[in-house]
């Protein structure tokens, strides 16, 4: 091969190279019958998403895109001929679509030496076959008349029509699972092959592999990932999480999502947030670039989904919380008397309190490190099995509930009690009796 051909194979039209395996021109002439012009793939409101082994279910996930892994789609960028591709993870950041002012999605770009780029989602449109998107395109012709960029165009097209016509869940586990391999044996093909075989062989890409998730819009505000930037920033309003303290953790399908760790509350980003399994296996992590930590509360996060099978966990720094374990030196705090005690949940009783019961709460000593509290996180959850919340003196308080809402709820109640049991402490006032 000169060195004119491998300046050429070398060259992007646009992206980057990918660590993803092309597609195998065996596999495409392997397709007897395809249609090539008459018909449309249509963009679906309920997608689905991918799991470890490739396959596909909708049960478990929402959609902030209306494209999903393994969608055929037509790309057009600046000056470039529109092409056709396949959406996939980014196998550097491990999502296929992110968000910051635009939304963005990953695409591979077919019969195109590999590359792939970030693309924003108004230049990309459904599939279709050469006819509709000429006659949508009309400079298109010029575009490719060039003899070999119109062989290249059409044999991209020629692929993309033959993975259109086989179901989403083979051709997302052909990808996935690289079990279409090339047919080609030049040099640049075979150094992807190989880097791919080691990214696929290695620790981190066998943790960390399947991290792509949908945000359905007629749902998306339920979404972990709109839900934590949201209550990040309310609770930074309500002074619980300032200087960059405090936490919060959710449970959604199985996986928990975690808040980065030393970062401004108020300024979280969707993909800023962790999620792993209940192992403790990172599913999916926020950019490298961002240089984010998990936050340093997860161990005791993962101790209360354990133990009290929780749905969500927040952690304060609330100021209420920390002056009422100043003025308590006892190692529990009883509130009773006061009407917002019915948003309180009793975990043992499995109901909310009434406002004529006690409501007590246990509190621990501090430590230098978060993970230092779990052994004695974990003896306070086995000692007041009533309790939603527990305090660190000095500290703040961590509270949980079946769910998010719950677990909001029950924090402003909790912040509600304290602040009176403070005025009540410093006043030296007692609930009289008809009151409780």
């Amino acid at each position: 091969m000169n060195k004119n051909a491998s300046k050429q194979i070398n060259k992007s039209r646009f992206g980057r190279v990918s660590t993803k395996r092309k597609f195998s021109e065996q596999f495409i002439s392997s397709s007897t019958c395809i249609p090539k012009d008459n018909y449309i793939i249509k963009k679906k409101k309920k997608q689905i998403c991918s799991s470890k082994s490739g396959q596909f279910s909708d049960k478990n996930h929402l959609l902030l895109s209306n494209y999903c892994i393994g969608d055929i789609v037509w790309a057009k960028m600046g000056k470039y001929p529109v092409w056709p591709g396949i959406i996939v993870n980014d196998p550097d950041e491990n999502i296929f679509f992110k968000k910051n002012s635009t939304l963005m999605l990953h695409l591979y770009f077919c019969n195109d030496l590999q590359k792939r780029s970030w693309i924003k989602e108004n230049q990309i449109f459904e599939f279709a076959g050469r006819k509709k998107v000429v006659t949508q395109f009309p400079k298109l012709i010029t575009q490719i008349s060039r003899s070999k960029l119109k062989i290249k165009w059409n044999k991209a097209v020629d692929e993309a029509e033959s993975l259109a016509v086989i179901t989403k869940n083979d051709r997302i586990k052909a990808y996935f699972d690289n079990t279409i391999l090339p047919m080609n044996s030049d040099k640049t093909t075979k150094k992807l092959q190989k880097k791919n075989r080691e990214l696929k062989n290695s620790p981190k890409t066998q943790r960390t592999k399947i991290c792509s998730f949908h945000i359905q819009k007629n749902n998306e505000n339920e979404h972990p990932r709109i839900l934590i930037p949201e209550l990040c920033k309310q609770f930074y309003i309500s002074g619980w999480v300032t200087g960059t303290g405090g936490g919060i953790s959710i449970k959604y399908n199985g996986h928990i999502y975690i808040a980065p760790s030393g970062v401004q509350k108020e300024r979280i980003q969707s993909e800023d947030i962790f999620v792993q399994d209940m192992n403790g296996i990172d599913l999916e992590v926020p950019p490298k670039e961002k240089l984010l930590n998990k936050s340093q509360c997860t161990p005791i996060f993962i101790c209360v989904y354990n133990e009290r099978n929780a749905g969500a966990v927040i952690h304060t720094h609330s100021p209420e919380v920390v002056k009422l374990s100043l003025l308590n030196p006892e190692n529990e705090v009883r509130i009773k008397g006061l009407e917002m005690i019915k948003g309180i949940f009793n975990d043992e009783l499995d109901r909310f309190y009434n406002n004529d019961e006690d409501v007590i709460v246990p509190i621990i000593e501090n430590s230098k490190f978060e993970r230092d509290l779990v052994h004695t996180f974990h003896k306070t959850l086995k000692k007041y099995p009533a309790s939603s919340a527990i305090l660190v003196r000095n500290h703040g308080m961590y509270v949980w509930g079946k769910d998010w809402k719950s677990a909001k709820t029950q924090c402003e109640c909790y912040d509600y009690c304290f602040n009176i049991l403070i005025f009540q402490k410093t006043h030296l006032i007692q609930i009289s009796e008809h009151n409780k």
